[in-house]
């Protein structure tokens, strides 16, 4: 009986010290003549909770990257890592990686490594980079950029790519997704099989 009055005083405590606090952050909030709804004062007190906490690493794990409700990107990967300021992660030791369009597998990537900007959703590839799309066409290098908002695959150092039987050289390259539109520059070397 004692134990039950106890936990009924300690219950009505945390309710009374929660109703002063949503108080106290609605007056300390509102303008004048302004009141804020149970929600907003919710909300409010989220905002001012500042989090200083380290970047979040975990072994083995998968993200899918988002844009307009739609999967654009899925990447499975040994070590992921996101940094401080929230808006990278880093994947280490790639398993699976593959750029969607309109929801269907459209690249097929292998990489050492990929740094991703969680807000534009743009991604640096890293080492060994390997894309494929499912024409059989394959481009290579060591650092290819995914520009997510123009759709494109870009690179300012030396990359090789094989379209049927054509295999082509170039210091850089710029691609659209489905790579049939192929901007290639800085001494472009083409070998053909004829």
């Amino acid at each position: 009986m004692k134990n039950n009055r106890k936990a009924l005083l300690i219950f009505i405590f945390l309710i009374i010290a929660g109703v002063v606090l949503v108080l106290y952050l609605n007056s300390r909030k509102q303008e004048p003549g302004e009141k804020l709804s149970s929600d907003e004062a919710l909300e409010q007190a989220i905002e001012d909770v500042i989090v200083d906490e380290p970047p979040v690493s975990m072994k083995q794990g998968q993200v899918i990257g988002i844009k307009d409700e739609k999967k654009e990107w899925l990447i499975e990967a040994d070590s992921i890592t996101i940094g401080e300021d929230r808006n990278t992660t880093v994947f280490e030791n790639i398993k699976e990686m593959i750029i969607y369009k309109d929801e269907e597998p459209e690249l097929t990537i292998s990489a050492n490594s990929c740094v991703a900007d969680m807000q534009t959703k743009d991604m640096e590839l890293k080492g060994d980079v390997v894309i494929s799309n499912s024409n059989g066409d394959s481009l290579k290098g060591e650092k290819i950029l995914w520009q997510s908002e123009a759709e494109k695959i870009f690179s300012e150092d030396i990359v090789e790519m094989q379209v049927d039987d054509h295999y082509i050289i170039a210091g850089g390259l710029s691609s659209n997704i489905e790579m049939t539109q192929i901007e290639m520059f800085k001494r472009v070397t083409v070998v053909m099989k004829l």
